[in-house]
């Protein structure tokens, strides 16, 4: 559940689909929401609100783009990649992020 002093002031909204944490967000032309931050060995990686929080209709309903599993797998989705050059070394087993424009 997306909590603390950011997420006080969201209206809660039903859930949808695989994403349980969702909010009403209509009527408003600007949202405060908390950072969201990946933490790995060696690196942080900060999220904009939009890959996190994404429209899930055309009424102002929002929900925090991530959904639990029932294993121990934590999957990054292209949700929370866009933005960013991803870069995989699998000879030495490390990922590399790097925010990127469009053109």
């Amino acid at each position: 559940m997306l909590s603390g002093p950011g997420a006080s002031n969201l209206k809660q909204g039903p859930e949808f689909s695989l994403f349980d944490t969702c909010f009403d967000l209509s009527g408003k032309t600007e949202v405060k929401v908390p950072t969201v931050v990946l933490h790995f060995r060696g690196a942080d990686v900060s999220l904009p609100a939009s890959n996190y929080l994404i429209p899930v209709d055309n009424s102002g309903s929002f929900c925090f783009a991530f959904a639990g599993t029932m294993s121990g797998l934590s999957i990054i989705g292209n949700i929370q990649q866009q933005g960013f050059r991803v870069v995989y070394d699998l000879a030495a087993s490390r990922v590399g992020f790097a925010p990127r424009g469009c053109a």
